[in-house]
Protein backbone atom coordinates (compact mmCIF):
# COMPACT_ATOMS: atom_id res chain seq x y z
CA UNK A 1 0.00 0.00 0.00
CA UNK A 2 3.14 2.62 0.92
CA UNK A 3 4.23 1.63 -2.43
CA UNK A 4 1.45 2.32 -4.23
CA UNK A 5 1.11 5.87 -2.28
CA UNK A 6 4.50 6.88 -3.34
CA UNK A 7 4.53 6.11 -6.93
CA UNK A 8 0.99 7.96 -7.07
CA UNK A 9 3.26 10.64 -5.28
CA UNK A 10 5.90 10.79 -7.27
CA UNK A 11 3.70 10.72 -10.08
CA UNK A 12 2.22 14.33 -9.17
CA UNK A 13 5.26 16.14 -8.19
CA UNK A 14 6.70 15.12 -11.94
CA UNK A 15 3.41 16.17 -13.11
CA UNK A 16 3.25 19.55 -11.34
CA UNK A 17 6.80 20.04 -12.53
CA UNK A 18 6.15 19.45 -15.97
CA UNK A 19 3.22 21.89 -15.75
CA UNK A 20 5.32 24.57 -14.04
CA UNK A 21 8.05 24.19 -16.45
CA UNK A 22 5.29 24.42 -19.56
CA UNK A 23 3.72 27.57 -18.15
CA UNK A 24 7.30 28.95 -17.93
CA UNK A 25 8.25 28.61 -21.76
CA UNK A 26 4.72 29.15 -22.14
CA UNK A 27 5.33 33.18 -20.58
CA UNK A 28 8.82 33.89 -21.48
CA UNK A 29 8.64 37.31 -23.50
CA UNK A 30 11.76 38.88 -25.00
CA UNK A 31 12.68 41.80 -22.71
CA UNK A 32 13.32 45.49 -24.70
CA UNK A 33 16.99 45.66 -25.50
CA UNK A 34 18.83 48.96 -24.82
CA UNK A 35 21.37 48.15 -27.84
CA UNK A 36 19.60 47.86 -30.94
CA UNK A 37 22.03 46.20 -33.47
CA UNK A 38 21.75 46.49 -37.20
CA UNK A 39 23.60 44.81 -39.94
CA UNK A 40 24.31 48.17 -41.99
CA UNK A 41 25.98 46.55 -44.81
CA UNK A 42 22.92 44.05 -45.35
CA UNK A 43 21.17 47.33 -45.11
CA UNK A 44 22.97 49.14 -47.64
CA UNK A 45 23.51 45.81 -49.74
CA UNK A 46 19.19 44.25 -49.64
CA UNK A 47 17.19 47.07 -49.27
CA UNK A 48 16.01 48.63 -52.37
CA UNK A 49 17.53 52.04 -51.99
CA UNK A 50 20.93 50.55 -51.91
CA UNK A 51 20.25 47.98 -54.61
CA UNK A 52 19.30 50.79 -56.85
CA UNK A 53 22.26 52.90 -55.87
CA UNK A 54 24.68 50.12 -56.39
CA UNK A 55 22.93 49.11 -59.94
CA UNK A 56 23.14 52.90 -60.94
CA UNK A 57 27.15 53.23 -59.93
CA UNK A 58 27.94 49.86 -61.29
CA UNK A 59 26.62 51.09 -64.69
CA UNK A 60 28.44 54.00 -64.58
CA UNK A 61 31.94 52.59 -63.70
CA UNK A 62 31.07 50.15 -66.71
CA UNK A 63 30.20 53.01 -69.15
CA UNK A 64 33.75 54.97 -68.28
CA UNK A 65 35.78 52.05 -68.60
CA UNK A 66 34.38 51.45 -72.29
CA UNK A 67 35.53 54.50 -72.96
CA UNK A 68 38.77 54.31 -71.12
CA UNK A 69 39.45 50.98 -73.27
CA UNK A 70 38.47 52.34 -76.21
CA UNK A 71 40.79 55.80 -75.99
CA UNK A 72 43.54 52.99 -74.40
CA UNK A 73 43.04 51.20 -77.89
CA UNK A 74 43.54 54.62 -79.92
CA UNK A 75 46.35 55.76 -78.35
CA UNK A 76 48.08 52.16 -78.93
CA UNK A 77 47.58 52.86 -82.41
CA UNK A 78 48.54 56.01 -82.63
CA UNK A 79 52.07 55.45 -81.02
CA UNK A 80 52.31 52.08 -83.13
CA UNK A 81 51.66 54.57 -86.70
CA UNK A 82 54.36 56.93 -85.59
CA UNK A 83 56.50 54.33 -84.65
CA UNK A 84 56.18 52.94 -88.40
CA UNK A 85 56.18 56.46 -90.27
CA UNK A 86 59.38 57.38 -88.02
CA UNK A 87 62.01 55.78 -90.72
CA UNK A 88 60.24 57.80 -93.39
CA UNK A 89 59.63 60.87 -91.79
CA UNK A 90 62.13 64.06 -91.91
CA UNK A 91 63.31 64.64 -87.79
CA UNK A 92 61.26 68.05 -87.24
CA UNK A 93 58.30 66.17 -88.59
CA UNK A 94 58.54 63.28 -86.27
CA UNK A 95 59.60 65.73 -83.52
CA UNK A 96 56.23 67.80 -83.71
CA UNK A 97 54.47 64.47 -84.76
CA UNK A 98 55.23 63.24 -81.57
CA UNK A 99 55.22 66.29 -79.50
CA UNK A 100 51.48 66.34 -80.29
CA UNK A 101 50.98 62.67 -79.34
CA UNK A 102 52.65 63.27 -75.93
CA UNK A 103 50.40 66.12 -75.88
CA UNK A 104 47.27 64.04 -76.58
CA UNK A 105 48.08 61.44 -74.45
CA UNK A 106 48.50 63.43 -71.39
CA UNK A 107 45.08 64.73 -72.07
CA UNK A 108 43.85 62.10 -72.44
CA UNK A 109 45.07 60.15 -69.02
CA UNK A 110 43.63 63.85 -67.11
CA UNK A 111 40.09 63.70 -68.25
CA UNK A 112 39.85 60.12 -67.52
CA UNK A 113 41.58 60.85 -64.06
CA UNK A 114 38.87 63.36 -63.66
CA UNK A 115 36.18 61.22 -64.56
CA UNK A 116 37.16 58.47 -62.33
CA UNK A 117 37.32 61.32 -59.31
CA UNK A 118 33.92 62.45 -60.33
CA UNK A 119 32.78 58.78 -59.78
CA UNK A 120 34.03 58.48 -56.67
CA UNK A 121 32.54 61.98 -55.45
CA UNK A 122 28.86 60.45 -57.01
CA UNK A 123 29.23 57.26 -54.72
CA UNK A 124 29.96 59.16 -51.29
CA UNK A 125 27.30 61.74 -52.39
CA UNK A 126 24.49 59.10 -53.21
CA UNK A 127 26.30 57.45 -49.82
CA UNK A 128 26.08 60.54 -47.68
CA UNK A 129 22.40 60.76 -48.95
CA UNK A 130 21.19 57.21 -48.30
CA UNK A 131 22.12 57.29 -44.65
CA UNK A 132 20.47 60.84 -44.02
CA UNK A 133 17.30 59.53 -45.39
CA UNK A 134 17.01 56.37 -43.25
CA UNK A 135 18.56 58.27 -39.70
CA UNK A 136 14.94 58.85 -38.84
CA UNK A 137 13.93 55.66 -39.62
CA UNK A 138 16.52 53.71 -37.68
CA UNK A 139 15.66 56.42 -34.68
CA UNK A 140 11.78 55.56 -34.74
CA UNK A 141 13.00 51.75 -34.75
CA UNK A 142 14.80 52.66 -31.30
CA UNK A 143 12.13 54.40 -30.06
CA UNK A 144 9.57 51.30 -30.71
CA UNK A 145 12.49 49.38 -29.18
CA UNK A 146 13.04 50.90 -26.23
CA UNK A 147 17.01 51.40 -27.52
CA UNK A 148 19.24 53.93 -26.89
CA UNK A 149 21.91 52.94 -28.89
CA UNK A 150 22.13 51.45 -32.51
CA UNK A 151 25.09 49.35 -33.42
CA UNK A 152 26.56 48.20 -36.54
CA UNK A 153 26.58 44.21 -36.57
CA UNK A 154 30.24 44.09 -37.34
CA UNK A 155 31.20 45.88 -33.97
CA UNK A 156 28.83 42.67 -32.10
CA UNK A 157 30.81 40.04 -31.23
CA UNK A 158 27.46 38.33 -29.76
CA UNK A 159 24.10 39.31 -29.61
CA UNK A 160 20.33 37.75 -28.80
CA UNK A 161 18.25 37.95 -31.80
CA UNK A 162 15.36 39.99 -30.24
CA UNK A 163 18.16 42.60 -30.73
CA UNK A 164 19.08 42.32 -34.41
CA UNK A 165 17.01 44.57 -36.14
CA UNK A 166 18.55 44.13 -39.56
CA UNK A 167 15.77 42.49 -40.97
CA UNK A 168 12.97 45.28 -39.84
CA UNK A 169 15.12 47.85 -41.24
CA UNK A 170 15.24 46.74 -44.43
CA UNK A 171 11.68 46.32 -44.64
CA UNK A 172 10.89 49.30 -43.48
CA UNK A 173 13.09 51.38 -45.80
CA UNK A 174 11.46 49.49 -48.56
CA UNK A 175 8.29 50.41 -47.71
CA UNK A 176 9.24 54.27 -46.82
CA UNK A 177 11.76 54.79 -49.72
CA UNK A 178 11.23 52.56 -52.06
CA UNK A 179 14.32 52.39 -54.56
CA UNK A 180 15.09 56.02 -53.05
CA UNK A 181 13.80 57.86 -56.51
CA UNK A 182 10.53 59.26 -54.84
CA UNK A 183 10.48 61.66 -52.07
CA UNK A 184 9.05 60.10 -48.46
CA UNK A 185 5.98 61.56 -48.20
CA UNK A 186 4.88 60.25 -51.77
CA UNK A 187 4.63 56.64 -50.27
CA UNK A 188 3.43 54.71 -47.40
CA UNK A 189 5.35 55.05 -44.04
CA UNK A 190 4.89 52.46 -41.12
CA UNK A 191 5.85 55.71 -38.68
CA UNK A 192 3.96 58.47 -39.27
CA UNK A 193 5.57 60.11 -36.16
CA UNK A 194 9.37 59.64 -37.51
CA UNK A 195 11.24 61.15 -34.83
CA UNK A 196 14.12 62.81 -36.06
CA UNK A 197 17.56 62.96 -33.99
CA UNK A 198 18.56 66.44 -32.28
CA UNK A 199 22.31 67.17 -32.23
CA UNK A 200 23.16 65.33 -28.96
CA UNK A 201 21.42 62.37 -30.44
CA UNK A 202 23.15 61.66 -33.55
CA UNK A 203 22.85 58.63 -35.20
CA UNK A 204 26.53 57.24 -35.71
CA UNK A 205 26.70 54.88 -38.81
CA UNK A 206 29.31 53.37 -39.98
CA UNK A 207 30.79 53.58 -43.45
CA UNK A 208 29.20 51.40 -46.17
CA UNK A 209 30.88 48.81 -48.49
CA UNK A 210 31.93 50.74 -51.16
CA UNK A 211 32.00 47.94 -53.93
CA UNK A 212 33.92 49.69 -56.41
CA UNK A 213 36.45 48.31 -58.35
CA UNK A 214 39.64 49.74 -59.84
CA UNK A 215 39.56 51.49 -62.93
CA UNK A 216 42.54 51.73 -65.79
CA UNK A 217 43.19 55.08 -66.90
CA UNK A 218 45.02 54.76 -70.18
CA UNK A 219 48.53 55.37 -69.40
Amino acid sequence: MRAVLRVCLLAAFAAIGTSATAQQQDQTVVLPSPIMVVDFERVFGESLYGQRIAQELTAERERVQAENDLLAEELLAEESALTAGRATMEADAFREAADAFDERAQFVRASREAEQTRLVNLRDSERTQFIERIQPLIAAMMVERGAVVAMDRRSVIRALGSANATEDAIALIDATLGDGTLDPSERPTLRPDEPTPTDDEELIVPDLPDGDGDLSVPE
